[in-house]
Parts: C-alpha cells; sequence; structure tokens
C-alpha cells in the first residue's frame, strides 16, 4: 500500500534537490554519486537506485533523486506511486549554467564540476528529453526565481 503523501521527484542538476532535503525531514536526497564501487557505476545501480527511492516513497518520503536517463526508464516501467520530474525550461540555459558554474566555484566537488561540465554539452539535449518523458508528471519552470516546495507543492499541507 502506498502512502498518500510519498512521492519520488526526479530533478535535474541544481534545481535544489539537496537544498529541499535540508529544509525539509519529509524529504530525501537520495545521492546518485554514492552509487560508486571502486570508483566505477555496478551495471545495475539504476535498478537498485530506484528500488530504494519506490520503498522510501512507500513509507511516505518525497524522494529526490538524480534525473539520469537509465534511472527515469527504469522508473518509467516500474513507476512509483507518484512520480514527477523538475527541469528549468531551455530558456534558461545561459543563467542555468552560471549557476552551476558558481555553484562549482563555491564547492569545488568533482560532483559539481560534473553536473556543470554535463549542462554546458548537453543543456538543451536534456532538457528536451526531460520534456519528453512518458510515465511522470512535468514540471518545468521558466524564472530562476521559483521555490521547488513551491512548485511540489509541499507548502500546501
Amino acid at each position: 500500500m502506498y502512502s498518500e503523501y510519498g512521492k519520488v521527484v526526479v530533478g535535474y542538476q541544481g534545481v535544489g534537490k539537496s537544498t529541499l532535503a535540508f529544509h525539509n525531514n519529509r524529504v530525501i536526497d537520495l545521492e546518485s554519486s554514492n552509487f560508486f564501487v571502486d570508483g566505477e557505476r555496478p551495471a545495475n545501480w539504476h535498478i537498485i537506485y530506484c528500488n530504494i527511492a519506490r520503498a522510501l516513497c512507500k513509507q511516505g518520503y518525497i524522494v529526490c533523486i538524480s534525473s539520469h536517463k537509465e534511472v527515469r526508464k527504469e522508473l518509467a516501467r516500474h513507476p512509483a506511486s507518484k512520480q514527477v520530474i523538475v527541469y528549468p525550461t531551455r530558456a534558461l540555459k545561459d543563467a542555468w549554467i552560471a549557476k552551476l558554474r558558481y555553484r562549482f566555484d563555491e564547492t569545488q566537488s568533482m560532483k559539481d564540476f560534473k553536473a556543470l561540465k554535463n549542462a554546458e554539452d548537453c543543456f538543451d539535449k536534456n532538457i528536451v528529453d526531460l520534456e519528453n518523458q512518458e510515465g511522470f508528471e512535468r514540471i518545468g519552470f521558466s524564472t530562476m526565481d521559483y521555490d521547488l516546495a513551491d512548485l511540489l507543492e509541499l507548502n500546501r499541507r
């Protein structure tokens, strides 16, 4: 039996998954970078990752996860009770890349470097893929002044 309030949120890099989880105890940021073993991801990492997300969703958590293609495909094949994709629209490309560049400059983390490089190289393709992903509610936002909790309607409870 699924909880009425559980949800899997596939969030594009930098949308605020970690920040949302930090400020809300009903939200878990299921960090995909933790799924490396000896520097590589196992071939089935996305299945394990999605199984954990679905199990947490069943317990009533809002589970924020990565937007990797293999993750989206797995969730489309075996969906959680509620699942949504959140992403900036293509109109935000330059501002979004600047945001990711600033984040990397601040943290100097490899995870943030990879996110920046991915956006610089593939932003338009990534967003088109998210816009066209079947099996999910989609929330595209077109302003940098947004509140992820509001987009997910978490402030209505």
